[in-house]
């Protein structure tokens, strides 16, 4: 077994006895593939080594995830985030990140910048003949 294996072993033992246990053994499970892989390509000493090149590199590997697995590997390297401290989040899959700059909020229109919202087009100010 690996250090990085070893690590993260170390840091989820508690993390699996809390919350749902079964969706915990999976988290880990992935993370545990992602370090294989970081390994495979590098021979990084400590989790806090890895960075989002590592996680770039994760990504094009694996293109061919479904976007659901995507974001559930993701959610996982989101904990690691977490654990070694960085700052922000780790990069998102294409897939995840072009569904986010895509989709709006429920509620907000979509509209370009040079259309006006109906009740700005029918309100009459002062001075202004109908």
């Amino acid at each position: 077994m690996s250090i990085l294996v070893k690590q993260i072993q170390s840091l989820a033992h508690h993390y699996v006895r809390q919350g749902a246990k079964a969706h915990r053994r999976l988290q880990v499970g992935r993370m545990i593939k992602f370090v294989e892989f970081i390994e495979q390509t590098e021979r990084p000493h400590n989790l806090h080594e890895i960075g989002k090149r590592h996680v770039i590199a994760f990504w094009k590997t694996h293109r061919d995830l479904a976007p659901k697995t995507a974001h559930a590997y993701w959610l996982a390297l989101c904990v690691i985030w977490e654990w070694t401290d960085k700052p922000g989040q780790p990069p998102k899959p294409l897939c995840i990140a072009e569904c986010d700059t895509e989709h709006k909020p429920a509620g907000i229109p979509k509209t370009s910048g040079n259309q006006h919202n109906i009740s700005d087009q029918n309100t009459l100010h002062e001075g202004d003949q109908p």
